[in-house]
């Protein structure tokens, strides 16, 4: 006969286990039920961010880019991430993720063909206020696109400021609209998702890895490391460019390991690689679906916006815009004697007008902003003239466009002039 003593302790033992089972039933019920919660959760979110793009497409269908923006507003829509075509097939196995970063891709590209639409009314609105809130208004998209860090919200956010650019630089020619005015869109166009740290974002994201460590890397930095990324593909994949590469370049430096995850980079090459033979587009339709990481890590300001600049630079300093350089009698006259002086040395001096590449306007920039720059504007780049040159004379001949619509233009050019060539 057992112990009362043992008796107890073995009471005592039976009645813990039977609490445990009774507490892990009760624990795997909640957790079960707790599952089902959260998946539910899961669809339901799920759902509202399918309907929301939904509802952001059909608004944006049914509407001016204005009255889109003005919905975007009042229901205080986040921009969708927008991935790359690449990023989805490469990293994302989940239906339903798929299912919703595709939503955003469409959303994308039909934003990407609205903008494709603005950048002709941006040549050909009237300078005046229209032109002027259309503007603001491309200002205020870019920065909602950007506000959420993705792949394509980059491409979209950059294209806005490029026909922004447009706006600019047709506002700042016109002497009669106000300086201040364009100073204000000016502000805008330096905006902080153009800075490394979101460019770092934008491509850790898409290489699905925290691959460029240093957010304190500058914009060379971050070229070289890019370089050496391409490079090392390169070798990796085509062993037979090797020596030819080693030759034309030198051996290939090593990723910087304080600037770069060199495990995760060296696992990761083919994230460097982008489509051949993109052409130096930003967000038309066509090459939506293209990869092009190069081009974010690269950096997607243009040359639109950085000649719209230096053309209201130029006016803040100079004051207005010159006509064509002419020369007064008194400096021809004195221009003529000190040829035909030198003409009797056996010197001959050639007239600066009869260079190959004279350009009287150009010669007024130059004179007008070397008078000014000096007492005005020492901060400024002496050459930035040439810039505010360029695009002027742009303006005037209705051919500043942005960068997708001047490689269209050069297309058509190039198209007929091969069409020609074949018909002689």
């Amino acid at each position: 006969m057992l112990h009362p003593a043992v008796w107890m302790i073995r009471f005592c033992h039976y009645t813990c286990m039977l609490y445990e089972q009774i507490k892990r039933k009760v624990i795997m019920k909640k957790l079960c039920v707790s599952l089902v919660f959260l998946g539910m959760l899961s669809s339901a979110v799920f759902g509202d961010e399918l309907e929301r793009l939904n509802q952001m497409h059909e608004v944006l269908q049914k509407n001016s880019i204005e009255g889109f923006f003005d919905t975007v507003r009042i229901n205080r829509w986040n921009a969708p991430r927008i991935p790359s075509k690449w990023f989805i097939d490469a990293h994302v196995k989940d239906a339903d993720e798929r299912r919703l970063l595709q939503a955003a891709r469409d959303f994308g590209y039909q934003l990407a063909l609205r903008l494709d639409d603005l950048a002709q009314e941006q040549q050909v609105l009237p300078v005046g206020d229209a032109l002027f809130q259309r503007t603001l208004v491309l200002c205020d998209l870019g920065d909602w696109c950007a506000e959420t860090v993705g792949y394509g919200n980059t491409f979209l956010a950059y294209r806005c400021l490029d026909l922004v650019a447009v706006g600019l630089a047709r506002l700042t020619a016109s002497l009669e609209f106000p300086l201040a005015s364009c100073e204000k869109i000016a502000v805008r166009m330096n905006p902080k998702w153009g800075d490394v740290p979101y460019q770092l974002q934008v491509l850790n994201g898409e290489a699905n890895t925290n691959l460029f460590i240093n957010d304190k890397i500058t914009h060379n930095e971050l070229i070289d490391q890019w370089s050496i990324g391409w490079t090392m593909r390169e070798m990796a994949e085509n062993p037979a460019s090797l020596k030819e590469l080693v030759e034309r370049y030198g051996p290939s430096p090593p990723f910087n390991p304080r600037l770069v995850d060199v495990k995760a980079a060296a696992g990761n090459l083919r994230f460097f690689l982008s489509d051949d033979r993109l052409p130096n587009l930003v967000t038309l339709s066509e090459f939506w679906d293209s990869r092009w990481h190069r081009k974010v890590a690269m950096g997607l300001f243009t040359q639109a916006r950085n000649k719209a600049l230096s053309l209201l630079k130029f006016r803040a300093v100079v004051g207005f815009f010159p006509s064509p350089f002419v020369r007064s009698e008194e400096e021809l006259k004195r221009r003529d004697a000190e040829i035909e002086k030198y003409a009797k040395r056996g010197i001959t001096i050639t007239k600066l007008e009869d260079g190959p590449s004279y350009d009287s306007l150009y010669e007024a920039f130059r004179r007008e902003w070397e008078k000014n720059a000096n007492k005005k504007a020492k901060e400024y780049n002496e050459k930035e003239y040439v810039n505010a040159y360029y695009a002027y004379k742009e303006v005037t001949s209705s051919t500043f466009f942005d960068e997708d619509t001047a490689q269209i233009q050069s297309k058509k050019q190039r198209e007929e002039k091969e069409e020609q060539r074949q018909k002689k």
